[in-house]
């Protein structure tokens, strides 16, 4: 390809970090620090998710030092709003229980306690991911600066 001026903002054919290997999701895409290093710094950290088969994901009860968006999308259009699944997340000091049916956006303010998060039925695959508002982030169970739960 010719060089172009715009060519470094356009991340193809790109891969999930390594990752222990599992058969309750598959990564479908990423974008970290260290993928757009070269770009500048978008002030997020994206994570996205193809969810295929009931499980917890792994993260222990936490909060974090910046705001965090969790999202739940069907990838059944047909049948929108329907989730094509169960999700359960708690929420807050109390642990407060949220059953997630359909396509959700949850929105989370630093310092707010989270997860975790329990895919309990599935029954068409669907979407999960999450949007931290720092390229860098940390929580309550990582140390500043490690960057990554």
């Amino acid at each position: 390809m010719a060089d172009s001026k715009y060519e470094k903002y356009i991340k193809r054919n790109i891969q999930p970090r390594e990752m222990q290997r599992r058969i309750s999701y598959k990564q479908a895409i990423t974008m970290h620090k260290e993928l757009i290093e070269d770009v500048g710094d978008f002030g997020f950290h994206f994570n996205f998710n193809a969810i295929i088969a009931p499980h917890m994901l792994a993260d222990p009860p936490h909060d974090h030092n910046c705001d965090e968006i969790l999202f739940f999308l069907p990838t059944d259009m047909d049948d929108y709003p329907e989730l094509g699944g169960v999700a359960e997340i708690a929420l807050g000091d109390e642990w407060e229980k949220h059953i997630i049916t359909t396509a959700a956006i949850i929105t989370i303010p630093p310092g707010v306690n989270h997860a975790p998060i329990y895919m309990r039925e599935v029954r068409k695959p669907f979407y999960f991911g999450h949007m931290l508002m720092a390229t860098e982030y940390f929580s309550s169970q990582t140390k500043k600066g490690d960057g990554f739960l």
